[in-house]
């Protein structure tokens, strides 16, 4: 029996999950362009750029690694991710007050006297050679991929359903799709884009130098499109399951138990998914 080291959290999301009764769409995405990205890596002589989104409706999560022998700067400004040709920023020029305490004097005399402080966001990050950074925030990519559909009845009024079911959707197909959990096949129903038929595309866009002035900028763009939604159960996504001791922490105390771990065979770097209750 394996054992795990789980926070609260992560506990309750895969419990959660578990005990859902519906769907899950599945969604993959392409990598195209120039700097293409493979097995959610891209990387040059310069720099690696990690990606995982796998998370419900994906996140624009990414790690950056300066691989070069001198330190490395990314300016966020001039670094957006574009979803559908429309900008968002990475950095907004803003500033935060954060209150803290200062104290004087000694022993029993001591007192404290509140204080402000700015924060100012970060525009340049400074990256160390051979060090990880991860992106200061991220988008979440689909958080639904509904479709409006409309009928005309007899007294020529018109219903319109709105539906985030590709078994109702009429481009999707009804497929048979390998069992992750024992041997043959189960129902699922997919709906596959090409580039140019995508409805989701959406770039990363990276400027970065190795002088603190940007005298001589570089750049990485990755571009990514849906390829493919797979609508299937909850059991078949999750895949095999393992009975597993576990550790869990919350308020500073610790107890220990059995959780169910699932494999997630579709889990990849470059894919998410969403949650359908039907």
């Amino acid at each position: 029996m394996k054992k795990f080291k789980l926070s609260l959290m992560m506990l309750t999301a895969i419990v959660v999950l578990a005990s859902c009764g519906g769907q899950i769409r599945l969604t993959e995405t392409e990598s195209v362009g120039k700097d293409a990205v493979v097995n959610s890596v891209c990387e040059n002589n310069d720099i690696k750029v990690t990606y995982d989104m796998w998370a419900e409706n994906g996140i624009t999560y990414f790690s950056i690694y300066n691989k070069a022998d001198k330190p490395m700067y990314i300016d966020w400004k001039r670094s957006v991710f574009v979803y559908n040709d429309w900008k968002n920023d990475y950095w907004v020029e803003k500033s935060t007050s954060q209150e803290y305490l200062v104290p004087s004097g000694t022993g029993k005399a001591i007192t404290y006297s509140r204080r402000m402080s700015t924060v100012v966001a970060e525009r340049y990050t400074f990256i160390p050679p051979h060090t990880y950074v991860s992106v200061p925030m991220s988008y979440t990519i689909i958080s639904s991929a509904a479709i409006a559909t409309s009928e005309t009845n007899g007294d020529n009024k018109m219903a319109i359903t709105i539906t985030d079911n590709l078994k109702t959707n009429p481009n999707a197909q009804k497929v048979k799709i390998a069992s992750t959990t024992g041997k043959g096949t189960v129902k699922a129903y997919e709906l596959a884009y090409s580039k140019e038929t995508s409805p989701y595309r959406f770039r990363n866009f990276l400027t970065y130098a190795f002088d603190e002035k940007f005298a001589t900028e570089k750049y990485i763009e990755n571009e990514f499109y849906v390829s493919k939604h797979t609508q299937m159960s909850v059991k078949n996504f999750l895949g095999k399951k393992t009975k597993a001791k576990v550790s869990v922490k919350s308020f500073g105390k610790k107890s220990k138990g059995k959780v169910t771990i699932y494999d997630s065979p579709y889990k990849k770097g470059t894919s998410f998914y969403k949650t359908l209750l039907f």
